[in-house]
């Protein structure tokens, strides 16, 4: 494989700069069902009934809050959301980039799945996070003091999308100046780790596991991704940018 091609097989998509209306849309259309996804996943008791499907013992998601969820329920569901609005922004608002049909389905399907998982282990009391040992009248701090695993993981979720995001606009806005064109950006954030904004992802990814489903799977989760930006994406990115 050449050097040429190994940039849009790492990236999944063209690194052109240019319009991209169709995919564009296809991929803010599939971000955003996949947040009302995870949220009838919770609503319509799915997830509950698969895992008693399975022989497993049941988390309950329905109940009388906001949204017909139960406090924790209501947390899953604020991640979700959470991820796919990040997504919709960084593709509406801060990618230049082509977004082309199949990437976009790919790049969804990954998130979507990975989502769901979560969303299933969720539910499953060997490896929830949620606490078990309150009333049902129980307010969103209540249920977020009692598991210290949720409340990390909502943290960490909180801290990586931030610094994500952040990190992103930062470059953005210091791209958009004529005189910075061609230029690599090692400012802000960016002045802290040459990749800062995959640290972000990282960071957010394995917090939303393990709100879900405790610290191993949160381990599990930024683990693989480690692995896959230090041992993959990584480095052909900076060969690409080398070879400029």
């Amino acid at each position: 494989m050449s050097e040429e091609s190994e940039p849009k097989q790492w990236s999944l998509a063209s690194r052109e700069k240019r319009p991209s209306p169709f995919g564009s849309t296809l991929f803010v259309g599939l971000r955003a069902a996949d947040a009302v996804l995870q949220y009838n996943l919770l609503r319509q008791g799915w997830v509950y009934d698969a895992v008693k499907t399975l022989g497993g013992h049941a988390v309950p998601t329905v109940g009388a809050g906001p949204l017909g969820l139960t406090p924790y329920g209501l947390i899953l569901t604020s991640l979700a959301f959470g991820s796919s609005i990040k997504h919709i922004v960084w593709q509406a608002v801060v990618s230049e980039q082509e977004m082309q049909p199949g990437p976009a389905v790919i790049i969804c399907a990954d998130n979507t799945g990975l989502n769901t998982v979560n969303t299933l282990l969720s539910a499953w009391a060997l490896c929830s996070a949620a606490p078990t040992n309150l009333p049902p009248s129980a307010s969103i701090s209540d249920v977020l003091l009692s598991s210290p695993s949720l409340i990390a993981g909502v943290a960490l979720f909180g801290v990586g999308i931030v610094t994500e995001t952040f990190a992103e606009f930062q470059r953005k806005w210091f791209k958009s100046k004529p005189e910075n064109k061609g230029k690599p950006y090692g400012g802000g954030l960016w002045s802290l780790a040459t990749h800062i904004n995959y640290g972000g992802y990282t960071l957010w990814r394995a917090g939303y596991a393990m709100a879900a489903a405790g610290p191993v799977w949160g381990l599990v989760v930024g683990g693989i991704l480690f692995y896959d930006f230090t041992q993959r994406a990584i480095p052909v990115l900076d060969r690409y940018c080398t070879d400029r």
